[in-house]
């Protein structure tokens, strides 16, 4: 099993920060629907591409607490090859100052080859939650 974490503060609200993140490009379209319709444990057929590889997966989407989590799995090919568990969690801090963090565990039979994909999949993270902090903090879903 290997994780990857990554975490960034902004200075907005939870609510900002949620509305920014469920329209992220980084989220799939197909993911960003079942969120919205609190459409949980069905699968779906994620396009997905990392360190310049680009595969489908089959993701159910595990949960969606609004302004606190989004959670799911996923797998490539067959489940134990290698599985994803993908969380977002937003956490209030002092004042108006929201905890985004981003974190994703692999598991499975091919994680030891792919350590250069999750080293890329680390820094995709980094600038998304760049990319969701300055929405959030000018107000722009």
């Amino acid at each position: 099993m290997q994780t990857i974490h990554t975490e960034i503060r902004i200075n907005a609200s939870p609510e900002n920060v949620w509305d920014a993140l469920v329209v992220s490009p980084g989220i799939p379209v197909e993911i960003r629907n079942s969120i919205r319709n609190r459409t949980l444990r069905q699968n779906l057929s994620v396009p997905m591409s990392a360190g310049g590889r680009s595969a489908s997966l089959t993701v159910k989407l595990l949960a969606v607490d609004p302004f606190r989590e989004i959670r799911w799995k996923g797998h490539l090919w067959l489940p134990g090859l290698f599985d994803g568990e993908h969380v977002f969690e937003i956490r209030k801090e002092e004042g108006d100052i929201a905890l985004l963090i981003q974190r994703e565990t692999f598991s499975g039979l091919l994680v030891p080859f792919l350590s250069g994909t999750i080293r890329d999949t680390k820094q995709e993270f980094g600038t998304m939650n760049a990319e969701i902090r300055g929405r959030a903090e000018q107000g722009i879903p």
